[in-house]
């Protein structure tokens, strides 16, 4: 049975895919595929590529399939994964990072993980959240809202 997708690599092409090969930086997952596609050139059958290359055929008709549509830059790159969308917003972030420059409730003499999370479900930032992921917000911001001086203070509260 003819293959749908076959492989004819330029000039061009396969000194690339050498060159990625033989120098060896790129990532695994790369250069398997360049492998494939070189294998594949030389007219090798899926079964004895992914064999060699200790993958499944799949894998191999998938490459072949992705080279001859798309390219070989795709048929060499990860594909985007949708995945999860983010659970909040860079305003959510924002006003969390403005309560930690706030002062302390009167209570406490400092910011804990604890009260930005009362504070900033009680606000109506969000509905819910962790102290942990509070802890991420203020590091992405390099803040320390616990160490006096790593805090600024608006004057709204003097």
């Amino acid at each position: 049975m003819k293959k749908l997708f076959t492989i004819h690599l330029s000039r061009t092409e396969q000194n690339l895919l050498h060159a990625l090969v033989s120098k060896g930086v790129a990532p695994a997952r790369v250069m398997t595929r360049a492998r494939i596609l070189l294998k594949a050139h030389e007219k090798l059958k899926d079964a004895d590529i992914a064999k060699h290359l200790d993958c499944s055929t799949q894998h191999v008709e998938r490459i072949r399939k992705r080279y001859c549509t798309e390219g070989i830059g795709q048929a060499l790159s990860e594909k985007a994964r949708s995945g999860r969308p983010p659970t909040f917003t860079v305003e959510d972030k924002t006003r969390i990072v403005a309560i930690a420059c706030t002062a302390p409730p009167e209570e406490a003499d400092h910011w804990t993980a604890e009260l930005l999370v009362k504070q900033a479900i009680e606000t109506g930032v969000v509905p819910k959240i962790s102290k942990q992921t509070i802890w991420l917000i203020l590091k992405e911001h390099d803040l320390k809202p616990w160490r006096e001086k790593n805090v600024v203070h608006s004057n709204a509260h003097t």
